[in-house]
């Protein structure tokens, strides 16, 4: 009998061993280097490019709407610089007065305005490094609000959504960890 059980122990362990290795190589094995890969989560996206663009990197993104309009009013994205560093930028449209910059309040927070960078025949565009006390506020939020000032000084304030934020976080890590690393390709 104890040689039974030790037979039915060893072998329930090598399958487990085979079953787990199994889906590992099958994660390396499928995962498509030169595909690039866009996913929703609500109001939010997550785009990566192919593994293959080495100085890419995954791109979270949601449309800023106002209600009163159907076009979008602006647009925020958090991705990786090229020096590595997570930052959030925020897409404003053409005709913003460019000295007051943009601001955004998380919350009850106290607003913060961040300069813009740069415009171009999209828009102007203003980011800010995308840090782990940005990331904790952002995650906890249940409201957030873009402001921005019109050329002829109109203030302007839109609400974000968060519908779906916390699993496009996770996609945007993920998807990222998958692009630069073999081993996370083995859980996907």
């Amino acid at each position: 009998m104890k040689n039974l059980t030790e037979r039915l122990v060893i072998g329930g362990a090598a399958l487990a061993l085979g079953l787990l290795l199994g889906w590992m190589i099958r994660g390396v094995a499928t995962y498509k280097t030169n595909t690039a890969q866009l996913s929703s989560y609500e109001d939010w996206r997550v785009t990566c490019p192919a593994a293959t663009v080495k100085e890419g990197s995954c791109e979270l993104s949601s449309e800023i709407m106002d209600k009163s309009q159907p076009q979008p009013v602006a647009r925020t994205t958090i991705t990786t610089d090229p020096q590595g560093n997570k930052v959030i930028g925020f897409h404003m449209p053409l005709g913003v007065a460019l000295e007051a910059g943009m601001g955004l309040t998380i919350g009850k927070e106290p607003v913060k305005v961040f300069p813009y960078r740069t415009c171009n025949a999209v828009g102007c565009l203003a980011t800010a490094p995308f840090d782990d006390k940005m990331g904790e506020a952002l995650k906890g939020a249940t409201e957030a609000r873009l402001m921005f000032a019109t050329l002829e000084g109109k203030p302007i304030a839109v609400d974000m959504s968060f519908k779906g934020y916390n699993q496009a976080v996770r996609a945007w890590r993920s998807g990222d960890a998958k692009r630069n690393s073999w081993f996370w390709r083995l859980w996907s």
